[in-house]
């Protein structure tokens, strides 16, 4: 006779319990890294992973820090529970990502579907291609070409820009393949664009070489992360948000020192800047509207957005950016690039609601890309011309430069928080609507 008894149904019960709690909880965990790692705002990534585990009946509390996750599951009747902690996961923005598995979300809830098939789902969704690289590579060529011009560069300074972009970009996109650090990356590729920049201050005159010059590298500014850190601590996530906007503010430290080596090199006066005056106010409008749709399309298609999203980013940037202009220009208006950057920003996250719901898309994923043609780069460029000058020049100069380096870095700080404050009330006063658009009913 054995002298070991066999375990009570309860005990079987509760082991079951136990697994079933830590295959959800384990699943959670790697939706949730792959959610932030793609660039997704901090509250849809709790809001989607709270809404899978509901749909199984469970408690789920998620702590969310900068390289981590933490989620613990209760069953209903808070007898079990399972903490999993997850390290978020290297990759790259993705916007297709951000929508697909916030379908799944919704398809769990609505569905109940199996653990089984939310992990054949997810992985589905994770191995789809990106886009074409090439493709990518010539509309980010275009995009920063038209950034110039938004910021009254010439024809020639955008030919320049474009061939800088071209084989920056290049450069960016193969040594990450090769897995390089990041800020190495962004510092080489910096140099490499700026480098041909200044060749408009070194061999053609064009006649706005500063712009060729300050505009051949913004196609590196982190314009995602820092949008996205700013509309976290607004919404009361504020670890994940500073966290973020101290990664891309590293980021923006090595463009700026891909800019230094570049004008110490080739000891380019950069501190003359270009001043383009339009007389109608309404046409420049137009114009820069059109010139900021197809900036918007090209930064969008670095987050690899689904395609039929690419229209409505253009439009959205074509309308923010026109009417950004319109209020700094229009002589009974001439408001500050401040306010107009809110109102802006404000006219962009407004719009995106009803093309999310038409879309069935995240509206961040419309708006974000629409806000990066309105980045204040020029400034943040002149800050660090300001820096250098700190450096090599005299006293009286220096004193000069200081002042000049804190309006422009404050102006730059005030005009991303205004644009980017602008753009999510409307999604937060619309927050429902805002976080169900990616729900398909019926389906």
């Amino acid at each position: 006779m054995s002298n070991f008894s066999q375990p009570s149904d309860h005990t079987a019960i509760s082991n079951d319990a136990h697994k079933c709690l830590k295959e959800t909880t384990i699943f959670l965990a790697e939706y949730a890294s792959t959610l932030e790692a793609v660039g997704v705002q901090t509250s849809r990534i709790q809001a989607n992973t709270i809404r899978i585990a509901k749909s199984f009946g469970y408690w789920c509390n998620i702590m969310m820090f900068p390289k981590t996750i933490s989620i613990t599951l209760h069953d209903e009747g808070r007898e079990h529970s399972y903490t999993y902690v997850k390290k978020t996961p290297s990759m790259g923005l993705n916007f297709k990502i951000n929508m697909k598995l916030s379908h799944l979300s919704w398809e769990a809830l609505d569905k109940k579907l199996s653990l089984a098939t939310l992990w054949e789902k997810f992985n589905s969704v994770i191995s789809e291609p990106r886009e074409s690289p090439w493709t990518v590579l010539i509309l980010v060529s275009f995009a920063n070409a038209c950034f110039c011009r938004l910021f009254d560069g010439n024809y020639t300074s955008m030919a320049i820009v474009w061939i800088a972009t071209f084989i920056g970009f290049y450069i960016r996109q193969q040594l990450t393949k090769r897995k390089w650090n990041v800020l190495a990356i962004f510092t080489i590729s910096s140099f490499v664009s700026t480098m041909i920049g200044a060749t408009d201050f070194l061999f053609i005159h064009g006649g706005t070489e500063d712009i060729s010059l300050g505009t051949s590298m913004l196609y590196l500014v982190p314009g995602v992360p820092l949008i996205n850190g700013v509309m976290d601590i607004i919404d009361h996530n504020a670890l994940n948000g500073i966290a973020r906007i101290t990664n891309a503010t590293l980021l923006i430290i090595c463009i700026a020192l891909g800019i230094s080596i570049t004008v110490m090199i080739l000891n380019i006066d950069a501190s003359i800047f270009t001043k383009v005056v339009r007389p109608n106010v309404v046409m420049a409008a137009v114009a820069d509207g059109l010139y900021a749709a197809i900036a918007g399309l090209g930064f969008a298609v670095i987050s690899n957005p689904p395609r039929k999203a690419l229209a409505y980013s253009a439009f959205l940037a074509c309308v923010g950016h026109g009417i950004r202009y319109f209020l700094m220009h229009y002589p009974s208006l001439m408001l500050d690039q401040v306010s107009a950057s809110t109102i802006a920003g404000f006219s962009i996250g407004l719009l995106a609601i009803p093309f999310a719901m038409h879309l069935h898309y995240p509206a961040e994923g419309f708006a974000f890309p629409a806000l990066l043609p309105m980045v204040p780069g020029l400034f943040a460029y002149k800050s660090v011309i300001n820096i250098i000058n700190i450096v090599r020049q005299t006293k009286e100069f220096t004193i000069k430069n200081v002042g000049d380096f804190f309006h422009n870095s404050t102006l730059t700080t005030l005009v991303m928080f205004g644009m980017v404050a602008g753009c999510v009330i409307p999604i937060f006063v619309f927050r429902r609507q805002s976080f169900s658009v990616t729900r398909k009913r019926g389906n």
